[in-house]
């Protein structure tokens, strides 16, 4: 495995790569499969955590409500990228396909994996009758200034609970 990582693929290497990739809603049996990705925004996350997360989207899927997890994965059912997605609505923009924990694995070197999740994401947005699509990606400078222990600016925050974890993103159709 270390060789592969290391390896540097060419033009045709990328392009098979990508070739046999497809957006996927994840699997129930697929759950424990995808932690070691979603560690990638969240180190701390322990398996638990994120079993009970998976869990809950997905019986929300099964339910109708809309709820799932999109997944970018091979052939042989590798799991590449993945987010959970829930439509929701929204004082100005009507219903939007609300976005969070995107974690993207590419060997690639091209975002290729980044940019088919976020199509396949999309995509699904405007078949759901979505005004817009607003995603929430982590923000590691954000969680880092929130954090120093003399920031005045942010004390009144801080000291009444608020944490800084992400940055939201929107785009509308």
């Amino acid at each position: 495995m270390r060789g592969f990582l290391a390896a540097k693929p060419g033009p045709y290497t990328r392009q098979a790569m990508l070739s046999s990739f497809s957006i996927k809603p994840l699997a129930s049996d697929q759950v424990l499969q995808a932690y070691p990705l979603i560690t990638i925004f969240d180190p701390e996350l322990i398996q638990a955590q994120w079993s009970s997360y998976a869990e809950d989207v997905l019986a929300k899927s099964r339910n109708g409500a809309g709820h799932g997890i999109l997944t970018v994965q091979n052939d042989e059912q590798y799991i590449y990228g993945l987010s959970a997605y829930w439509p929701k609505p929204d004082l100005r923009q009507g219903r939007v396909l609300e976005i969070e924990n995107f974690a993207v694995v590419d060997f690639t070197g091209n975002r290729g994996v980044a940019r088919l999740l976020l199509n396949g994401l999309e995509d699904l947005g405007q078949r759901m009758a979505c005004s817009c699509v607003t995603i929430s990606l982590l923000n590691p400078q954000m969680r880092k200034w929130l954090r120093q222990p003399r920031n005045p600016a942010i004390d009144v925050f801080r000291h009444a609970g608020f944490r800084g974890e992400q940055l939201r993103l929107r785009k509308c159709f």
